[in-house]
């Protein structure tokens, strides 16, 4: 896969989640699958959160977790925030992602290796889908909350918003 390749597949992968926190309930931020899950209100927060931390890794910058530890107590203080502030965070998040991108270059993405809080030292195409699997992760994760709650969601709205 080349850098091109990827970023046309992020774009794919990024693209219902705007529309899907559009669905959003207000009443329901701070409704939670389990007692154990983020809020609702803490997924629409981490999902564009996790795309600035990623963009932070990708750039060499020191991120505010260095290691899964640090990063899981992080999670279980999770923020909330609310479907517009959401929506703003989304924007800046993939913009900053897909700078530091950019910024690697095509034989950086193809053959270098990163430094990662989550994986330790893999190689940089290889950060480029984990952050793609968790982005679709917490997407799914908010997908099955709309659904417990009600909200007439469907494979589609998971794949194209």
């Amino acid at each position: 896969m080349t850098l091109a390749q990827y970023q046309t597949w992020l774009t794919e992968v990024i693209a219902p989640t705007a529309p899907m926190f559009r669905l959003v309930p207000p009443e329901s931020l701070g409704w939670q699958l389990t007692p154990a899950s983020f809020t609702v209100g803490q997924i629409l927060a981490h999902i564009p959160r996790s795309l600035s931390f990623n963009a932070v890794v990708l750039g060499g910058g020191e991120p505010p977790a260095r290691s899964m530890r640090e990063i899981f107590v992080a999670n279980r203080r999770q923020p909330a925030a609310g479907v517009e502030e959401a929506l703003g965070m989304l924007e800046e998040g993939v913009g900053a992602y897909r700078r530091a991108m950019e910024g690697i270059g095509e034989a950086r993405f193809a053959g270098g290796m990163i430094d990662t809080p989550q994986l330790g030292s893999i190689p940089v195409w290889r950060f480029g889908l984990f952050v793609a699997e968790h982005h679709i992760h917490h997407l799914m994760e908010l997908h099955l909350s709309l659904k417990a709650l009600g909200v007439k969601v469907h494979t589609g709205t998971l794949y194209r918003g």
